[in-house]
Order: C-alpha cells, then structure tokens, then sequence
C-alpha cells in the first residue's frame, strides 16, 4: 500500500493537512466548511462542469479561480471560499441554471440562500435537466455500460439517449434516476397487467419498468418464491454475465434469497 505525503494548506485561514492528490473540496469538507456543488459526486470522477463550487486560491503569490471539486491541493496553497468575486460567480452560475430549470428545487434553495431572484436577462428552457453530467457519469463509471451521453451543444445541451431514440444499453436499473440533482429523471415501475405507451409509440405491459428519458420500457423479472417483481430482467441478464455468476442466482430476489 502506497502512502501518499501530507500536504498543508489553509482554507478560510484554517490550517488543514491531507494527503497529496486530495481536492480542495474534499479538504474543505474535513473542516466542516461548506461549499456549494451541482455536477460533483464523491462517487464519480470531478467533472468541474457547473462551476458553483469555485474559490479563489493563492499560490506562489499568484491568485485565480478555480473549481475545488478538480483543483489538487498544494503545500501552502492559500484558499478563500467566499469572497466578492466567488460569490458574484456562484450568484451569476445559480441564476443562469434557475432560468434552465426553474421548478427544481435545489437550485430554488441555492437561489433563495444567495438571495437570487428569477431573472429575464437570461432565455427560459423550462427543462430539469442542467447538464451536469452526473446521470452520463455514473451510467459510465459505476454501472459500467455507457447507455446515454450529451446531445446538442453550449445552452441546449441535455443528457439523452444516441440520436434521441430508445437507448439500447440501458439496463434500467435506474442509477441515473437516483443521482439527478434535480430529478429531471422520470422512472416507474408499472404493475402486473397494466399498459403503458412509451415515447416511441410502442406499448408494454406490465410488470415492467420504464424511464422516460432513454425511451426505455423494460419487463421486470419475478421471484420464483415470493412471485413479486424484483428488478428488469434485461439488467439481471447483464450483471450475471459481467460478475460470471449461475444461471439460477437471479432466479430469488434479494428478501428471499436471505431468508
């Protein structure tokens, strides 16, 4: 096991040590020192994409702005988390978004702790999605099976499934749906006898599972000891092939298979 060397800093003219490749945020945080974030995730890689978790940091002399979900701490890196400049850019950054998505609520809250009203400088798109990337990213790096990416480009990009059809990798386990900062992700299951069209036109029925987003309607597999639905049959037929496991171990769900 390799040990990383320590590495001081100040944040907010507190002193904190942590080990070399940590970010500036995860140091924040081991001060209890909060700084806002939308397209960050400790799961996933820093994307540094919404810019609301900017600070100005102060090395060899030299100040700048820089996003602390990416930005690696350095030995005597000075850090201030709220000054003018980093407030004015995080005000700028939550009103821009609020004219994206104005209906979701965490940017309501950002808006309202920054004192930000609804703004007309900026075009209204009334859509939740904001480009965060974190739904593309956790598709990626923790499910491992790339089923969406971004479509369009600057003020109209979106998280969507290729050209805007139904993705055929997705596997609905529904990730995506659970790490959406804004829930622009719709997901639900549809039970036992019940139709639903999806956006291509197509009908299924249920027990099935469908997320709008990705044109996705996938029939759910049920338990051979209880009968009740458990999770897409698509998606267990992809994690029994990616882990080699039997035929017959995603034939119980989880509550069964303990028992």
């Amino acid at each position: 096991m390799t040990v990383r060397p320590m590495v001081t800093l100040r944040i907010n003219g507190k002193e904190v040590k942590v080990p070399k490749g940590t970010t500036v945020l995860e140091a924040a945080r081991k001060l209890d020192i909060s700084i806002p974030t939308l397209c960050y995730h400790e799961a996933l890689t820093p994307y540094g994409g919404c810019r609301l978790c900017v600070v100005e940091v102060t090395r060899d002399g030299a100040s700048s702005i820089a996003s602390s979900c990416s930005y690696e701490v350095a030995e005597g890196l000075e850090v201030k988390t709220e000054t003018d400049t980093v407030l004015e850019i995080r005000k700028f950054v939550v009103e821009l978004l609020l004219a994206e998505a104005p209906e979701a609520k965490v940017l309501k809250d950002l808006a309202q702790e920054l004192g930000i009203k609804p703004s007309k400088r900026f075009k209204p798109r009334n859509e939740l999605c904001i480009a965060c990337g974190q739904c593309i990213r956790a598709c990626k790096e923790i499910v491992g099976v790339s089923a969406i990416d971004f479509a369009k480009r600057g003020y109209e990009k979106i998280a969507a499934s290729p050209f805007f059809e139904r993705s055929p990798d997705c596997i609905g386990c529904g990730t995506c749906y659970n790490i959406c900062p804004t829930g622009a992700i719709t997901l639900k299951d549809i039970a036992e006898g019940e139709k639903a069209v999806l956006p291509d036109g197509s009908e299924i029925t249920g027990p099935a599972r469908i997320i709008d987003n990705w044109k996705v309607g996938l029939e759910m597999k049920r338990c051979k000891q209880c009968g009740e639905p458990f999770a897409p049959q698509f998606q267990l037929e992809y994690f029994s092939k990616k882990v080699n496991l039997p035929e017959d171990f995603f034939e119980v769900c989880v509550e069964c298979r303990v028992l």
